[in-house]
């Protein structure tokens, strides 16, 4: 059974979450929290597997919920959910190195499949995210704070179980983003990742030798 905890300040969209968890995974407990404190709260009494956030939680950022959970609880889950489309928003969301991301204009069925993949150790992002992803210029700035830690990591020739037991993730997690990253960068396999990551100059090899 998974526990999962809804971050969001909007009754009516944590009810319509909380009815498609109950279907999708009927086992799992689900609680709310509609402010930053008191999702912190819930997460301290221990056993939140996935975190389903918005962005905004009233005045409260929900990209700060995030990168604090990051901190606390590294094994847990985030799923962002948000109405914001905005290529700043986008940026700022790869940034704090979300699980799965699926936008409030997608279908029920997006929303669904991330709860699924999550719940089995997988990333997901929504057809309508990826598509704004790829619409993006295909730069440093593209790749999250944990995508380039992959990528430098990746060059000192560590697979994905040691990146995972070095960065407290799992090797799924870790697959999932050195997908995301080729895909990024236009590579065909780890080895292209690397080289094009160093061509954008998004750190020294020399360095780390």
């Amino acid at each position: 059974m998974t526990d999962i905890l809804i971050a969001d300040d909007h009754p009516v969209v944590s009810a319509g979450i909380r009815q498609i968890v109950s279907e999708v995974l009927p086992d799992s407990h689900v609680s709310v929290a509609s402010t930053v404190d008191g999702a912190l709260e819930e997460i301290n009494k221990g056993c939140i597997g996935i975190l389903i956030a918005d962005l905004e939680l009233g005045s409260e950022s929900g990209l700060h919920l995030i990168c604090k959970i990051h901190d606390i609880q590294p094994d847990i889950r985030v799923l962002v959910y948000t109405m914001h489309e905005e290529v700043w928003v986008v940026r700022q969301v790869m940034d704090v190195d979300p699980d799965a991301v699926v936008l409030k204009s997608d279908e029920p069925e997006e929303l669904c499949m991330a709860l699924r993949m999550l719940n089995d150790g997988k990333g997901y992002y929504s057809t309508t995210f990826n598509r704004l992803l790829n619409s993006l210029s295909s730069s440093p700035t593209l790749l999250s704070n944990r995508e380039m830690e992959i990528v430098a990591l990746t060059a000192d020739g560590m697979s994905s179980a040691a990146i995972s037991r070095k960065l407290e993730i799992s090797v799924n997690t870790v697959e999932f983003h050195r997908r995301r990253i080729m895909q990024k960068l236009c590579a065909a396999n780890a080895a292209e990742m690397v080289s094009k990551a160093r061509d954008l100059g998004l750190f020294s090899l020399e360095k780390r030798k």
